[in-house]
């Protein structure tokens, strides 16, 4: 007997096809692609005009302090929901983004080889600098982000500095497995000393921090706190001496010059770029409650050439717009990985990608750039932190139906329920899982029905974005239609050779969790219609009312009898034929 729930074997193996098709297609295009085009510089040059529509934090914004373990931004998107004559209308979305946090993110700084990634060395660029150059980027962009969000203050150096060198011990002569990493700093005054020295200081240098209601100080996003066995090292041409004490933390601005200016003498600006795209997801990191693994540094020493110094801008002084899209886009852990994990989704299908065809993390880097190529410096810096995780979540717009149809898929209902924005269904399942099969029009809620037979296009469209400032004021921002975006990777005409490996029809764990969170979302109101009476029968469905026992709570709850009141209720709201 055909299950009502799962899909038959034949289904199931014709989906696992089409899946692990699309991604071997990608594959195959990359491999081909490897002698004649390296996408890393194209990928991290992107962060430069990536996203130019996202919003950024408005001057005199609202930030909520009132928790003890974050702050948070808030304010509301607006959604369309319809295009042409229907009355369905728009809705407004309450939204948040943590804009500080009372846990840092943890880097344990290890030999390459237990990191999460080896940076590719196909820059032209010696040595490995990428663990420095984030360490330098989280200090600049908390220094940013204390300039524009009201009430931060900072950042400012703590009693804690990296160690100097006074020896000058050349790079090739440290002693093997020395506890001591080098850093040539080249010819740098005592300001830029004393930022580098507090930048790597492992005991933590400096501090960016917002007060809380509840008394802890809360850190910016990009707080870090660094576990390493290796301590860092210091070296610079002018002879090292203490600095004074008391210094002046350097600005953002400043920051930023140091930066550049290392960048320049060790000829590391790819690299300095691939740091920020890592930095900018450290707050996924923590999200996750992941701990980072960077590789440690090896910074040869610089041969000194007399050459005559050329003072240029850095590039993000004259980016500054988009520098703050992208800092307020690293605050929204959450819509990062939503970036991420789109390229996953795939209508109709699974769209996974098998581990035992690609081993070589490059190879795998490269083929999830080509999936989506505008994210690729997210990935980028996703796996240079070992945060490229995976879901599939993502809206799709409702298919509109042939006039005379009388049944809608079971995906669409529920897509229309959510756009009618119901009392109950203004916040969509945990699982946006696509249900199998279709349900009698007839059988739908009031909403469905409505705008099932609808010859209009209906889906979500992205309006606007109002943020919620100091005062009660607001400041609202209206973006450009934003496509669709397209995806690579259609399966070739050629023949492919399935593997079946992977393919287990048989693990329902997640399938049964998954099936029954969708189903509760989409039928517990108004119930099962009686031609669903075989799935809300079925084992995985069955205990749905397992809670049911409960008295309800809120303000509808009566004084007495409160189980008889809670089925009356449930009992008003039905369909005369639902289960």
């Amino acid at each position: 007997m055909e299950d009502v729930v799962r899909p038959n074997e034949q289904a199931f193996k014709a989906m696992y096809e089409r899946g692990y098709c699309t991604w071997f297609s990608l594959y195959e295009m990359t491999i081909a692609d490897t002698k004649t085009h390296l996408p890393w510089r194209d990928c991290l040059f992107q962060l430069e005009n990536a996203f130019l529509d996202h919003p950024s934090f408005p001057e005199n914004l609202a930030v909520d302090a009132s928790f003890s373990n974050t702050a948070i931004a808030t304010g509301i998107s607006t959604w369309r929901t319809a295009q042409g004559p229907c009355d369905l209308p728009s809705f407004d979305q309450e939204f948040f983004i943590p804009v500080a946090s009372d846990r840092p993110t943890i880097l344990a700084i290890s030999d390459p080889q237990q990191s999460a990634f080896v940076f590719p060395r196909c820059f032209g660029e010696d040595d490995g600098h990428i663990t420095l150059l984030i360490l330098a980027w989280t200090y600049i962009l908390s220094a940013r982000w204390a300039e524009i969000i009201p009430g931060a203050s900072g950042p400012e150096y703590s009693n804690f500095e990296a160690e100097w060198d006074d020896k000058n011990i050349p790079f090739e002569r440290a002693p093997t497995g020395s506890t001591t990493a080098i850093i040539d700093l080249g010819d740098i005054d005592d300001d830029a000393a004393r930022w580098w020295a507090a930048v790597l200081a492992l005991e933590g240098g400096w501090i960016a921090s917002i007060p809380s209601d509840k008394d802890p100080i809360l850190h910016s996003p990009w707080y870090t706190k660094l576990v390493s066995e290796q301590r860092f090292t210091l070296s610079r041409d002018t002879k090292s001496r203490p600095l004074p004490a008391q210094h002046r933390a350097a600005s953002f601005a400043t920051a930023l010059r140091y930066l550049f200016s290392y960048c320049e003498f060790h000829k590391v600006a790819k690299q300095s770029h691939a740091a920020l795209a890592a930095t900018l997801l450290l707050p996924v990191a923590r999200f996750d409650n992941r701990t980072v693994r960077l590789p440690t540094p090896r910074v040869r020493r610089k041969v000194r050439f007399n050459e005559e110094t050329i003072c240029k801008t850095p590039v993000w002084s004259k980016n500054l717009n988009q520098l703050d899209r992208l800092l307020t886009l690293s605050c929204n852990a959450v819509g990062t990985k939503a970036l991420l994990n789109s390229v996953f989704f795939e209508p109709g299908t699974f769209a996974f990608l098998d581990l035992d065809i690609v081993q070589d993390q490059h190879i795998l880097l490269r083929v999830l750039m080509k999936r989506d190529p505008s994210l690729g410096f997210l990935w980028l810096g996703a796996f240079i932190i070992g945060t490229q995780t995976r879901s599939l979540q993502e809206a799709q717009p409702v298919s509109t139906l042939p006039p005379g149809t009388e049944e809608i898929s079971r995906a669409d209902e529920c897509r229309l329920m959510y756009l009618s924005h119901d009392q109950y269904y203004t916040v969509p399942p945990l699982f946006p899982f696509a249900l199998f099969g279709s349900t009698a029009i007839t059988d739908t809620n009031i909403g469905v029905c409505q705008h099932a037979r609808c010859e209009t296009s209906h889906g979500l469209k992205y309006e606007s974005l109002t943020w919620r400032c100091r005062g009660g004021q607001r400041a609202a921002t209206t973006v450009p239609r934003i496509p669709f975006r397209a995806k690579n990777g259609q399966p070739t005409d050629g023949n492919i050779s399935v593997t079946y490996n992977n393919l287990d029809n048989e693990d329902d764990d997640s399938s049964e969790m998954v099936t029954r969170n969708i189903f509760t979302w989409l039928r517990d109101e108004d119930g099962f219609p009686v031609a669903e009476r075989a799935i809300r029968e079925h084992e995985w469905i069955d205990n749905l009312d397992s809670v049911d026992d409960c008295p309800i709570t809120g303000d509808a709850q009566s004084t007495v009898g409160g189980n008889l009141h809670g089925w009356l209720l449930k009992t008003i709201t039905r369909r005369s034929n639902s289960l």
